[in-house]
């Protein structure tokens, strides 16, 4: 599937492993592809959300998250796994959506834009309620990419 993947793109995939990396995850995610992304398709900081406040959506999720079940993430800090993260559900459902979303739109290659509509398509999960928390709105930020996409 890679080979159909834009040097930019691919560039994305790389990013999101070290995003991961960094934030001491052993998987990348989703939510890795989605801080990849945000300086790289300008329809993310044009719904407000650069890289920092992708990052701080993404931290208000998991805070809220680990609330609900009583637990608090004060003084939690991750520190970077030194070995190469694995591809998660989320990352690989993403990118299999970003091929689909090429492939529907009649796309010979896969950009940015494919994989942020692929990360973008599923209802739940931590990115769309990340999203949420930061006021988002998923429908305006897809048409936007969509756009970019046609341009």
């Amino acid at each position: 599937m890679f080979e159909r993947f834009s040097h930019d793109a691919r560039e994305v995939v790389k990013v999101a492993e070290a995003e991961a990396r960094e934030l001491g995850s052993p998987t990348i995610e989703a939510e890795h592809l989605l801080l990849a992304l945000a300086d790289r398709v300008a329809a993310l900081p044009a719904a407000g959300l650069d890289h920092d406040g992708v990052l701080a959506a993404l931290d208000a999720e998991r805070d809220r998250s680990l609330a609900a079940v009583g637990v608090s993430a004060s003084g939690f800090e991750p520190s970077p796994l030194p070995s190469k993260p694995k591809f998660a559900t989320s990352a690989k459902s993403a990118l299999e959506l970003a091929l689909r979303e090429a492939l529907a739109r009649g796309d010979k290659r896969i950009l940015p834009g494919h994989v942020l509509l692929g990360v973008l398509r599923p209802q739940a999960g931590t990115v769309p309620r990340a999203l949420q928390q930061a006021g988002v709105d998923r429908d305006e930020l897809r048409a936007r990419t969509e756009a970019e996409l046609d341009s």
